[in-house]
């Protein structure tokens, strides 16, 4: 049988960033990391290219296909730029499609969904803050009529806000997940079927809607291709730009404001730095907006103000790339606009002539040369030169989470081992888990290495002496891989001693980063008597978990070319027959 010589390179505590809505995410105990602390989470200095989405439509709105990278003009602040990659994503076809998995053992995974994926990644993002109770009433039931009837293949994500915002369901095509999430009472995140506390966690809070949003774009930071942000709220108190110069003003960004909108509008100055940070995340990380608004009609309501509200959502959407919907009482139809809206798109990137990074707004305009001018297209139209001092200047007080966000920029194992994130399969692999043992108290040194995590942070205050948490009980987990690939066989088969990278990382029910693991893998080529050499490579992981661990997700990436592979289990295992135990030679296999 093939096998992997298996080399630890950190120990079984080292720790990678997590999805921590308050907590600071930590990269993995390396040197590579360490080089990355002062790292640009938007635009890095060394590699400065704009990613751009551009949907094109016919005059019956339909995608028109068949562009060329010579058919688009892009223009930022009037002047022309170079386009350096150009490509089409089409999600009306199927992206893939698994082939068909036989029924696998206890606790034994495989990184291939249930059914086919296709089109881009959608986040249903539902603000209850920012929802009166009885538009609640109504969005939740028709938001599970919408799950149970989407489009099959397409990939969501669930954040609700709710005393803070949280990850209910992370990226999913099995929509019997998401419909289960938004059903489950918890324990951990999850929707109620209402939430009557808005004022008291940030209604209408610009600062708080800005802060949400920059954090969804962080969390999807890494994960490649455009990524449709559908939020389903009845006000949406997001300024779309930092520039005021007085009521009924024009931001520079779209659309001016009313005296409905005054809040917004005084809001907007005192959260300059705020839109700014918010908003090139959002770029950075190929985000687009899709307010879609639960307000339900009423006839009392005044059209004037309705008309502005309106426009003010369309505003906020074309900022981003996105489209805006109206009118809460026909949610499930509402949302499959979006969906289709947003599904079929050209992707481009650029790097900016002006490269003087202090902040400034920029605009962009693309045009089709000599094309149909009927044609209609929706890109994002605005985005801000942060230099990487001034966008790093929001965590100056969170050193590890500006190391993890740095890192994801240059290294997509980051953004595949986050909780919640989607499941990958260019590197085929099965998997089976197992605990060894019964919990046992950890030693001095291993929780001299957990003091980093997010959730000791949390137990200490500014004010007491630090001081070494008191030991806990982990749980040993062993992991065996089987890795098919043929490519990676070939190469061992010539003595190119190929590498694969192994990361596992457990999390607790609120996606709160508990423990991780990353090692490397040497292949080595191992024939049968018969001369054969098996197609699979093996190779065992442990990873140590603390108390309250709810999900591990397991990583496996060939780092020549990034191809990776991904899942998450949730936790608990099922029951075996007995615990797994390590045997003399798999000691020695992982040392």
């Amino acid at each position: 049988m093939g096998k992997f010589s298996v080399v630890i390179l950190a120990s079984a505590v080292s720790l990678l960033g997590g999805f921590s809505i308050k907590g600071a995410p930590q990269s993995p105990s390396s040197s590579a990391a360490a080089n990355q602390a002062k790292g640009e989470y938007v635009f890095r200095s060394d590699v400065r290219r704009v990613p751009l989405d551009v949907i094109v439509l016919d005059k019956d709105g339909n995608p028109v296909h068949g562009l060329t990278e010579k058919d688009f003009v892009v223009e930022e602040d009037k002047k022309p730029q170079t386009i350096l990659t150009f490509d089409y994503t089409d999600g009306r076809t199927t992206a893939f499609t698994p082939p068909k998995i036989p029924a696998l053992p206890a606790n034994t995974f495989v990184d291939l969904p249930t059914g086919s994926e296709r089109g881009p990644l959608y986040v249903l993002y539902y603000d209850m803050v920012n929802t009166p109770v009885d538009d609640q009433m109504m969005a939740s039931k028709q938001l599970l009529s919408f799950v149970d009837h989407a489009q099959p293949g397409t990939r969501f994500a669930l954040f609700v806000n709710m005393a803070g915002l949280h990850l209910v369901q992370g990226f999913t095509s099995d929509h019997t997940l998401l419909h289960e999430a938004i059903l489950s009472k918890g324990p951990g995140p999850h929707v109620p079927n209402v939430f009557m506390y808005g004022n008291l966690y940030g209604w209408e809070d610009a600062g708080a809607v800005l802060s949400n949003m920059k954090f969804m774009a962080q969390y999807l930071g890494g994960i490649p291709g455009r990524k449709n942000l559908l939020w389903l709220s009845s006000e949406f108190p997001i300024p779309v730009g930092p520039i005021v110069t007085g009521l009924n003003s024009n931001t520079g960004v779209g659309g001016g404001f009313s005296s409905s909108t005054l809040q917004i509008n005084d809001m907007t100055y005192l959260e300059a730095q705020g839109i700014k940070e918010a908003y090139a995340a959002m770029a950075s990380s190929q985000v687009a907006l899709y307010p879609v608004d639960l307000e339900g009609q009423n006839p009392e309501n005044d059209p004037g103000d309705q008309l502005v509200k309106g426009e003010y959502e369309n505003a906020i959407a074309e900022a981003t790339g996105g489209h805006a919907y109206h009118g809460g009482n026909r949610l499930q139809l509402l949302l499959d606009k979006a969906v289709e809206d947003g599904e079929s798109y050209y992707s481009l990137t650029y790097s900016p002539t002006n490269t003087k990074y202090d902040g400034s707004e920029r605009h962009i305009r693309v045009t089709l040369a000599e094309k149909d001018k009927k044609y209609s297209l929706t890109y994002r139209t605005v985005y801000y030169g942060l230099s990487d001092d001034e966008a790093l200047e929001g965590h100056s007080k969170q050193i590890m989470q500006q190391r993890f966000l740095a890192a994801k920029q240059t290294d997509t194992l980051y953004a595949t081992v986050e909780h919640g994130a989607p499941m990958m399969h260019d590197v085929l692999f099965v998997a089976h888990m197992a605990t060894v043992g019964k919990p046992r108290l950890a030693s001095a040194e291993e929780m001299k290495q957990l003091e980093d995590s997010p959730l000791y942070f949390k137990t200490r205050r500014k004010a007491q002496t630090l001081k070494p948490p008191a030991p806990v009980n982990l749980q040993q987990y062993v992991i065996n891989y089987d890795v098919i690939d043929p490519q990676l066989r070939s190469q061992a088969a010539q003595q190119q001693a190929p590498q694969l990278e192994f990361a596992a990382a457990a999390y607790n029910s609120d996606g709160t980063l508990l423990n991780s693991i990353l090692n490397k893998g040497v292949i080595t080529i191992e024939r049968q008597p018969d001369g054969k050499v098996d197609k699979r490579f093996h190779a065992i992981q442990q990873l140590e978990v603390p108390p309250g661990g709810a999900y591990i997700r397991l990583v496996v990436r060939n780092p020549q070319n990034d191809r990776t592979g991904a899942l998450e289990v949730k936790l608990p295992l099922k029951q075996e027959a007995q615990t797994a135990a390590l045997n003399p030679e798999q000691k020695k296999e992982i040392n």
